[in-house]
């Protein structure tokens, strides 16, 4: 009974919040600090959330932190369905947001692989397209960069762990689904998920991230996993900057979640984590390292 009056209770909170940031979206004028490139958040969408992305796109915009690009990223397949961007984007679009159509069409993979390409230099932070995302959240992803400069770093992340100490093998969901304990330093077995937003500085994944023919044949539907592989080739530690995982409001949108439904009900990860790890026994090594 407690977990429904919680849940009721975010909902409304993000019912308030959305219809507070279409206000903005409507009366806001003023253009976005985008500083010098180094810096950028970018996210991705697809059609059936695409009318509501740029709640989560006004949410960036209203960041304590200054000077950052906002790229989001539409297949050409998707603008080509949908005509014209929805008023709401083009209004972000006249403010300083950066829309970016592409050829190829990767799904989720669309946040990252094409901005490594374009800003190789460029220190990247991903978003999910259903998140509102509170002020401090990029100001705190900075901050936990500042300390820990060549790391990988979240607001979310789980710890990998063995399935029975000793065992040697990692069961992805019950990693997930476990008790995680409080996280106080750069771990090589922490993996970030995305939805909380991910900071990589330059140079911390390797070349493999933006290997297509690989991701789309091993983890097709798990990005989170695939550049948990690319971190762990480079040597790239992770860093969560809540001890525990907290979980940020959601749009609307959130309703249209096939992939999450296909991976976590339909025990997609564990395949796609397993198939990434017997293409690459090496980083298994990483994974149980101390």
């Amino acid at each position: 009974m407690l977990s429904y009056y919680i849940r009721q209770k975010r909902k409304l909170k993000s019912l308030a919040l959305s219809s507070y940031l279409h206000g903005v979206n409507l009366a806001c004028k003023r253009q976005h600090s985008s500083g010098d490139g180094h810096l950028i958040v970018s996210l991705t969408t697809y059609l059936p959330r695409i009318r509501d992305v740029y709640l989560t796109i006004e949410s960036i915009l209203l960041q304590r932190a200054r000077n950052f690009e906002i790229h989001l990223y539409i297949s050409e397949k998707d603008m080509a369905t949908l005509g014209q961007l929805p008023a709401t984007l083009q209004r972000q679009i006249a403010r300083g947001v950066k829309v970016i159509t592409t050829t190829e069409d990767y799904r989720s993979y669309d946040k990252l692989v094409h901005v490594l390409k374009a800003a190789p230099n460029a220190t990247i932070v991903t978003a999910d397209d259903d998140v509102i995302y509170p002020r401090d959240w990029l100001e705190r992803l900075l901050e936990g960069a500042r300390k820990h400069p060549d790391c990988i770093i979240c607001h979310r992340g789980h710890l990998l762990r063995e399935s029975n100490p000793g065992s040697g093998r990692i069961c992805y969901q019950s990693s997930r689904s476990g008790i995680q304990p409080p996280v106080d330093r750069p771990l090589l077995s922490l993996m970030p998920t995305g939805n909380g937003g991910v900071l990589y500085p330059p140079n911390s994944l390797d070349p493999m991230a933006a290997d297509h023919t690989a991701f789309q044949t091993l983890a097709p539907n798990a990005d989170d996993i695939w550049f948990k592989m690319a971190s762990l080739k480079q040597g790239t530690r992770c860093f969560r900057v809540n001890p525990h995982n907290i979980n940020f409001l959601s749009t609307r949108a959130a309703h249209c979640q096939p992939l999450h439904k296909k991976n976590v009900k339909g025990d997609g990860n564990n395949q796609q984590f397993s198939n990434c790890l017997a293409s690459y026994p090496d980083l298994m090594a990483k994974l149980l390292a101390p």
